[in-house]
């Protein structure tokens, strides 16, 4: 029993150094959408974004970020509270991803896991570009998601729905707690 109690006990701190845990800096950190309705394009931004990733600079092992649909800002307050609306906001209030699958690729981050939006939780894979300046981790890049593939009810304006395709863009800093 004291053998396995000091095994246990030196490995403890092992486990914990690879194990660093970086909070996102949500000062610095932004999500955007960019949307599209055939009269004109439009994007919003969420400044108020959530999350933790937890690994070192050879290895990560999971990442979970969270954020408010109410935090989307559009720039035009009726677009967005007609968005709140179609969006169900009361019902669905969060969007999150989290991963425990990611993958070092140069200077590319490729993360396998799920976004759950609108009460639907999809498998996405998504390619960061990482970069570390300044003691932070940055997380960057874009990728593609369909409002039908979230059951969400596109609004029409003169007969034509806004397009199904929505392009998010991100960077994401992360401070090592």
């Amino acid at each position: 029993m004291r053998k396995l109690f000091l095994k246990l006990f030196l490995l403890f701190p092992v486990y914990f150094i690879a194990q660093e845990r970086w909070a996102l800096d949500t000062e610095s950190s932004y999500i955007n959408y960019d949307a599209d309705h055939f009269l004109h394009a439009w994007s919003g931004t969420n400044n108020s974004v959530k999350g933790i990733i937890t690994g070192n600079k050879n290895k990560f092992q999971k990442i979970a970020i969270a954020m408010l649909v109410r935090d989307f800002d559009s720039k035009n307050s009726n677009r967005d509270n007609n968005a709140l609306e179609i969006l169900e906001v009361l019902k669905f209030p969060k969007i999150e991803f989290f991963s425990d699958e990611m993958e070092m690729n140069n200077n590319k981050l490729i993360i396998n896991g799920e976004m759950n939006f609108h009460g639907i939780g999809i498998k996405k894979i998504i390619e960061a570009d990482i970069n570390f300046k300044n003691n932070k981790l940055i997380l960057s890049g874009n990728f593609k998601m369909l409002l039908s593939d979230f059951k969400v009810t596109r609004p029409s304006f003169m007969m034509k729905k806004m397009d199904d395709l929505i392009i998010l863009s991100y960077k994401l800093h992360f401070t090592k707690l």
